[in-house]
């Protein structure tokens, strides 16, 4: 081990995904990047994930295994095992992936060559080689509609094979600086799970760091691995949406952009989302509760509304961490002509 290679604490947050766990952390195990850690937090699980991984990588000196006893979500799971870790940089990886041996030394080379750089992600390709719809999914402070996936497949995969800033890496794969990350105060734990990882590459931004996106293919993804894809999900995603413009955006953007898409353009992509799916039969989807999909978008305005009191309180604090405006984050992630 060289004497600037910083530890790493890669956190993978677990809940019944015994099936993954092997790949996952059996690819975590044959990285090249000699000073790292691999912290496996179970979500209480019910499935004999603990078991499992205790058999299998109880032993190993690389591995520590993390028993929260109870699904706290996506957002506080990771916050607690982050909290464990000991490393300069957090890993934080889905556990359903795989990754490439040079997986953790491509991210750590990127971060230490600039101490702005406050997350790094790669490219991340399904199995099937198609690319995960990750970092693109926001752009110049709105979301880039769900069905625009395959309307702009070529787009966006041409866009993945170069460098990028963003205004957020996917929380599936990415490495995170941690002492920035305890003083923003990583995931927000309102969220529970979903558009958690958005908010929180917003708040790097606006905290004055990069999100940086390296167009390496160093993750293989299954994708909904634990959670799947049932309307409650899409519900949580649209209200964690909303709600992350509401404690990020600037008054001036709260006032004109925000109206904008909570009346506008968040309806049309919700349509147009239904719609693509209905037409097409793609995978996590299923028609028969394709009614439930089709009022999730009802039942997201209605908790948004309900937490809105509690996130707008939030507001202050983010306020008082801006040190990057609006317009120029933005900027620095308009990438893409869509919206």
């Amino acid at each position: 081990m060289r004497i600037n290679d910083p530890l790493v604490s890669i956190v993978v947050l677990n809940w019944n995904g015994k099936c993954f766990l092997s790949n996952c952390i059996d690819s975590l195990l044959t990285q090249d990047y000699p000073n790292y850690e691999v912290l496996l937090v179970d979500n209480g699980s019910s499935d004999g994930s603990l078991e499992f991984a205790q058999t299998r990588f109880g032993d190993n000196p690389k591995v520590r295994i993390i028993a929260l006893g109870y699904n706290y979500g996506f957002s506080r799971g990771n916050n607690l095992g982050i909290k464990y870790a000991q490393g300069k940089y957090v890993i934080v990886l889905n556990n359903d992936t795989e990754v490439m041996p040079s997986f953790v030394a491509e991210l750590v080379k990127v971060a230490e060559a600039d101490e702005t750089i406050g997350s790094v992600s790669c490219k991340i390709l399904h199995y099937d080689g198609s690319v995960w719809f990750g970092q693109y999914f926001t752009h110049a402070g709105f979301i880039v509609p769900f069905f625009t996936q395959s309307l702009l497949k070529e787009t966006l995969t041409e866009l993945y094979d170069h460098f990028s800033l963003n205004l957020a890496n996917s929380g599936c794969a990415v490495l995170y600086r941690k002492e920035l990350i305890s003083k923003i105060e990583g995931f927000d734990e309102d969220f529970w799970s979903d558009w958690e990882d958005y908010d929180l590459g917003y708040r790097i931004n606006l905290a004055g760091f990069k999100s940086v996106y390296i167009p390496i293919p160093l993750v293989l993804h299954v994708g909904g691995g634990s959670f799947g894809f049932p309307p409650e999900r899409l519900v949580r995603m649209y209200r964690n949406m909303l709600l992350t413009y509401v404690k990020n955006y600037e008054l001036r953007n709260f006032v004109t952009r925000f109206p904008l898409f909570l009346f506008v353009l968040l309806p049309i992509c919700h349509v147009g989302w239904l719609v693509h799916r209905l037409c097409f039969s793609l995978r996590a989807f299923d028609k028969r509760n394709g009614i439930w999909y089709f009022f999730s978008l009802m039942k997201a305005y209605i908790q948004f509304i309900s937490k809105l009191k509690i996130f707008y309180a939030k507001r202050y604090k983010i306020m008082n961490l801006r040190k990057v405006s609006d317009k120029q984050i933005f900027l620095n992630t308009q990438l893409i002509g869509v919206l």
